[in-house]
């Protein structure tokens, strides 16, 4: 077991020793984020621990570097023998919070595409190192529209409007019309010195104090007016929306690319690759009708008359989505018990094929509550006449009263509160007998 000489670049970073390379880049992005000079007001303490922080990460994510610093217990590259020929290296202390982001986040590239145009970092600078290689992807923009029966029965165009971010057209998305280049840095945002010790010659980056490591900046009279600098506008999109004629509710409508192309992240504003705006349809539901999953409509109610319901006529529809009144013609014999279900073909909902669903309808036949005595005399000989109604009434007999006592009783119009009998449990009753 090797016994380390020196742990300082790990305690540095708050990992153990034995800490994979994932945990040594996961504790260096942490740290590097917390301490960055740009999140800290660019304080003395800050940097210098910043540059513990690079220094350290520099060594430990590179297998040979951490194999040679594990074997001499230093930092002091050139006090390992295997390494002396590659002791010059560039220190990534010029990197920026967004660079940091990027880095770990973005594939390897240390640049990340952000609102003011390819070449700048999150934090809105100029980027110093290699071209990114393309924004993502940004969120949709979900919308829900509610639409009666009747819009989805006939179709509906009708117009939506969003609120979504785009890109300044004005100035690109830069936020200026013109950059200036640092000339301290000559706009790569660092400085870069070298020092000699004796035959190795070695060299170290640090950002720049002029510009504050963004290599350009932007003079007032550069900033663009359409967006204030920021290289974005919050604007309210209007689209024109089409209801075809029987969309099911939650089915989707789909305007790819009309999101938005700058986002809010914890490390700013990021340009992205739009979105689509995603329209799900919702139908209200209707007082009448409801929807099958076969384009069929139910009419839950439908009320009819003594007379119509045995002797046949016309029932009529005032409610149908697709706002005609509908005459439906009950046939003579066909009588319409209570409750009865009848389908009606191509009254249904439109279908994708051009065609129609079927209409459901249950009806619930209105009883008179008594007939006239003249009433009674006509149609009583008539329905004894009826085969029909003789059958019925047969079945309906019982053969037992020929050999049992009859008890005879007779309907009264009186209706008791059933429910308030049931609740007392017959207590009313039951004092009424006591009085």
């Amino acid at each position: 077991m090797v016994h380390l000489r020196d742990t300082k670049l790990y305690d540095i970073l708050g990992i153990s020793s034995d800490a994979s390379v994932q945990d040594i880049k996961k504790a260096y992005r942490v740290k590097a984020l917390k301490y960055h000079p740009d999140k800290n007001g660019h304080s003395e303490d800050a940097k210098h621990k910043f540059q513990e922080i690079c220094e350290a990460y520099e060594i430990l994510h590179d297998d040979s570097k951490r194999e040679m610093y594990e074997r001499y217990g230093t930092t002091d590259q050139s006090q390992w023998p295997a390494m002396q020929e590659k002791t010059r290296y560039r220190e990534p202390t010029g990197m920026s919070a967004g660079d940091l982001f990027a880095q770990f986040f973005g594939g390897g590239s240390t640049t990340v595409p952000s609102f003011f145009g390819d070449d700048m970092d999150l934090l809105g600078r100029r980027s110093r190192t290699a071209r990114p290689k393309g924004p993502v992807r940004g969120p949709d923009i979900k919308h829900l529209l509610r639409c009666t029966l009747e819009e989805i029965y006939r179709g509906k165009e009708t117009k939506l409007a969003l609120k979504r971010t785009r890109l300044c057209q004005t100035c690109d998305g830069k936020g200026g019309l013109q950059w200036t280049a640092c000339e301290n840095c000559d706009g790569r945002g660092m400085k870069t010195q070298t020092q000699r010790h004796g035959p190795i010659m070695q060299s170290w980056s640090s950002t720049c104090g002029a510009c504050s490591g963004e290599g350009t900046f932007l003079k007032s009279k550069d900033v663009c007016n359409e967006c204030q600098g920021q290289g974005f506008i919050g604007e309210r999109k209007i689209f024109d929306v089409r209801i075809e004629k029987g969309m099911e509710s939650g089915q989707e409508l789909i305007l790819p690319g009309e999101a938005d192309e700058v986002v809010s992240t914890k490390y700013g504003s990021e340009k992205v690759v739009p979105g689509d705006v995603i329209i799900t349809m919702e139908q209200i539901p209707h007082p009448s009708f409801r929807r099958r999953a076969d384009y069929g409509l139910i009419l839950d109610k439908c009320l009819v008359g003594l007379k119509t319901s045995l002797c046949g006529g016309s029932v009529w529809l005032d409610s149908h989505p697709s706002g005609k009144t509908i005459k439906i013609d009950v046939l003579p014999g066909e009588i319409l018990q209570p409750g009865a279900v009848k389908c009606i073909a191509n009254l249904g909902m439109p279908t994708k094929d051009g065609g129609f669903g079927h209409l459901y309808i249950k009806f619930e036949v209105l009883f008179p509550s008594k007939l006239n005595t003249t009433t009674l005399s006509a149609i009583g000989p008539a329905l004894d006449k009826d085969e029909n109604v003789r059958e019925t009434e047969q079945s309906s007999q019982s053969s037992k009263h020929e050999s049992q006592p009859i008890e005879e009783h007779v309907i009264s119009g009186f209706v008791p509160n059933l429910k308030r009998s049931c609740s007392t449990g017959g207590g009313d009753f039951q004092k009424r007998q006591k009085g």
